[in-house]
């Protein structure tokens, strides 16, 4: 009974990320405690369940041969999927133009910001595996007429990397693998232009 409601639990935690999107974008002031918490949340609810549930799912392997094991972890897998994409912004509400790629965590953006305050969560998730591969490629420019923007990034437990804060260019590379993993653009009084292109 215990080991049922450890699984209920797990899922009502992550659960609660599902409203992550709609306050990020009523706050600007403390962003980064905003993101922090998002990323804190959805990693407490992946090791809790790797910690927990690895005795579980080992006397299940013992019943049937890991059949159960392996579309419980399959399912819970396609849940936290579902929930680390509720996080991003709902395309309608991007001030830009998104064309999605194979997934959640790729595609292009182009927007233009006009007096632009906010943060928009564009690319990523949270995912236990995801089947594309572990390895995204980001290329991003910026151009700032006025006002204050910045592409980020947000991996895991870490503190958001800003990966562009003024006029120019980045290209780099991350890992995404049982974690979460979201990136990018906040703006204050903005005023310009950003690409975004992840693959």
């Amino acid at each position: 009974m215990k080991k049922v409601l450890f699984f209920i639990g797990g899922f009502i935690c992550v659960f609660g990320l599902s409203g992550c999107s709609m306050s990020m974008e009523s706050m600007m002031d403390g962003a980064d405690s905003v993101l922090n918490g998002l990323a804190d949340g959805a990693n407490r609810v992946m090791e809790g369940f790797v910690e927990g549930a690895n005795q579980t799912l080992d006397s299940l392997s013992e019943v049937d041969e890991g059949q159960l094991k392996d579309h419980v972890l399959e399912t819970y897998g396609a849940f936290v999927d579902e929930i680390g994409a509720a996080a991003l912004t709902p395309e309608g509400k991007l001030k830009g133009t998104l064309s999605k790629g194979t997934d959640n965590y790729t595609g292009s953006y182009e927007a233009i910001y006009s007096d632009y305050t906010g943060i928009e969560l564009v690319f990523g998730g949270t995912t236990l595996r995801r089947e594309e591969g572990n390895t995204l490629k980001i290329e991003c420019s910026l151009s700032l007429e006025n006002g204050d923007a910045a592409i980020f990034l947000l991996s895991g437990s870490d503190d958001p990397v800003t990966l562009l804060s003024a006029t120019g260019k980045y290209t780099g590379t991350v890992k995404v693998d049982a974690e979460s993993t979201y990136i990018g653009v906040r703006g204050r009084n903005a005023d310009g232009t950003v690409s975004l292109k992840v693959t």
